[in-house]
């Protein structure tokens, strides 16, 4: 049995659902262990993954109350008295993969024996960083300085990185991050991107909202918090107003209520309401239908350390939907998107560099073409997800023959 542990809901994570998906389909038997909330089945199967949730009612409160015990131990008490009541049952787990950095030293702790695979999603001490960007009360401004610094989650990480067997990364600059920073022997670290399926392009149902013949739409789709650097899509609106071009923002997603509520008082104090659109979240089969009928899909991303070390899956939905893209010069970004020249890229928060690229892909429709081009033939080569789950099914398959062959050896 492979185990894959996640703090978090399933199947509400993408790269969780696809990875396990994936080996279930490859014939390799796995349960994906989380937490339970009130609705949910306590054991469930979708799509050949035995689907595990543990404990009380996981409320928003006591999540709030669990992370703070979390971030000042770096231990899920929580968690790990369900978990370990389950493991006293189960017993024939053979590898334990855990999502992201915060389960790592609970897991170590809780099953020593076991060999260990961690998934870093994320540049996890500096996505902390970006995060504190977000409009917060007073409460959680302290909260944050006093249990989710930088500082103390970079000290964990060092001691944490150590304790598993394995280590999956989502990008090589975050594999070319950790053998840097921390000596870690490359052959213990894989990368498996975050790339789509293929049939993420068939999904086209339309929405209520009207795209204009005679308007360039600029679209973002995805979470909503200020290092997605937003309001530069805002400013490129109002800039716009002075020339003939009739250029509209449309942003998908959910996030901070505060930092939503900055976002449109932006816009009316630069008096460009009407060609701001937040429409909110959107179910996922609505998603292609306003990525098809923009004029540029953007990720501008505020470039630091963690925006340096990840990468979104909407960047894939996007090259696989054959739509013109514009990204900021994050790390991986320029190396997929720049070097193959598979879309636009601008310099991060420089909102003359922003419009500049804007105008280059109004002005130039046969280069934008080319640009979709080149941005499909790398997803329908390599860069997709049929071919990057044979990836994770062959290092799955290998760690768990080396795994067979050290118990062997005992």
């Amino acid at each position: 049995m492979y185990t894959m542990i996640l703090d978090g809901e399933y199947p509400n994570d993408i790269r969780v659902r696809k990875e396990a998906e994936s080996l279930a389909d490859s014939g390799i038997k796995i349960q994906v262990v989380t937490r339970w909330k009130k609705g949910q089945a306590r054991k469930e199967m979708i799509n050949g993954v035995q689907v595990i949730r543990l404990g009380a009612h996981y409320s928003f409160r006591k999540k709030g109350v669990n992370d703070v015990l979390t971030a000042l131990f770096f231990f899920d008490f929580l968690f790990y008295w369900h978990l370990k009541s389950f493991f006293k049952k189960e017993v024939s787990s053979e590898i334990i993969h855990i999502h992201d950095l915060p389960l790592m030293r609970t897991i170590r702790i809780l099953l020593p024996r076991k060999y260990i695979v961690l998934d870093m999603h994320e540049n996890y001490p500096e996505m902390l960083l970006a995060l504190k960007r977000t409009p917060k009360s007073l409460f959680k401004i302290i909260k944050d300085r006093l249990f989710f610094s930088t500082k103390r989650w970079k000290k964990y990480e060092r001691k944490a990185i150590r304790f598993p067997n394995h280590i999956i990364a989502v990008v090589d600059e975050m594999k070319d991050k950790i053998i840097r920073e921390y000596n870690i022997p490359s052959e213990k670290i894989s990368v498996i991107s975050n790339y789509e399926k293929f049939d993420f392009q068939t999904v086209k149902n339309e929405d209520d909202f009207l795209f204009k013949k005679d308007v360039f739409y600029i679209v973002y789709v995805g979470g909503i918090n200020p290092v997605r650097g937003l309001e530069i899509g805002i400013h490129a609106v109002q800039s716009f107003q002075s020339s003939n071009s009739k250029v509209e923002f449309v942003i998908l997603g959910s996030g901070n209520k505060s930092y939503l509520d900055s976002l449109e008082t932006l816009a009316q104090n630069l008096g460009v309401s009407d060609q701001v659109h937040l429409l909110g979240q959107k179910p996922f089969n609505q998603i292609a239908y306003y990525i098809h009928n923009a004029g540029a899909n953007v990720i501008p991303h505020i470039k630091n350390a963690h925006t340096d070390h990840t990468i979104p899956h909407k960047l894939f939905q996007i090259m696989m939907s054959k739509s013109p893209l514009l990204v900021s010069d994050c790390k991986p970004f320029k190396r997929i998107i720049g070097q193959h020249n598979a879309g636009f890229v601008f310099e991060a928060e420089n909102i003359k560099s922003f419009k500049a690229q804007i105008e280059l892909m109004m002005s130039n429709p046969s280069l934008v073409d080319e640009r979709i081009s080149n941005a499909f033939n790398l997803v329908k080569g390599d860069m997709n997800w049929e071919s990057e789950s044979q990836k994770l099914i062959k290092l799955i398959k290998k760690l768990k023959d080396d795994k067979a062959g050290i118990n062997s050896k005992m």
